[in-house]
């Protein structure tokens, strides 16, 4: 009997191996699956950021302001544009793809732009979809 002492350890060892292996094996599958989704979370949460942050560089130019979209490019990607409309600005940011746009009212003060308290917008506040295009 005394050949038989380690048998069990070894076995019990190659069980936790074993365990191991198929532990890894299933976390490497769910991160497999899971990897689409988080890169387009990515690519959402940056598409964000260059839309506002194309709204917010659009604050410091100085504009003309004219009654069709007027736009540039802003420096962190994205564009900015802006639009006369009857009563004030309408400023617009958004990112490269133009999929996604931010816009907010403005008023023009020595050629600046000073944003409209509580007016911001993921929505384009105009009547038809054809004016909220530039």
């Amino acid at each position: 009997m005394k050949h038989q002492r380690g048998g069990a350890t070894l076995a019990a060892v190659m069980v936790l191996i074993l365990s191991g292996i198929l532990l890894l094996y299933g976390l490497g599958q769910l991160f497999e699956l899971r990897m689409p989704a988080v890169a387009g979370e990515i690519r959402r949460i940056r598409a964000t950021t260059e839309a506002h942050s194309a709204l917010a560089w659009g604050t410091t130019q100085r504009w003309q302001p004219q009654a069709h979209w007027q736009c540039r490019p802003a420096r962190g990607g994205g564009q900015a544009c802006l639009r006369q409309l009857e009563r004030g600005l309408l400023l617009l940011g958004q990112d490269e793809t133009g999929l996604l746009r931010f816009w907010q009212r403005a008023t023009l003060s020595e050629g600046k732009v000073v944003l409209s308290p509580r007016s911001w917008s993921d929505y384009c506040p105009l009547t038809t979809g054809a004016e909220c295009v530039p």
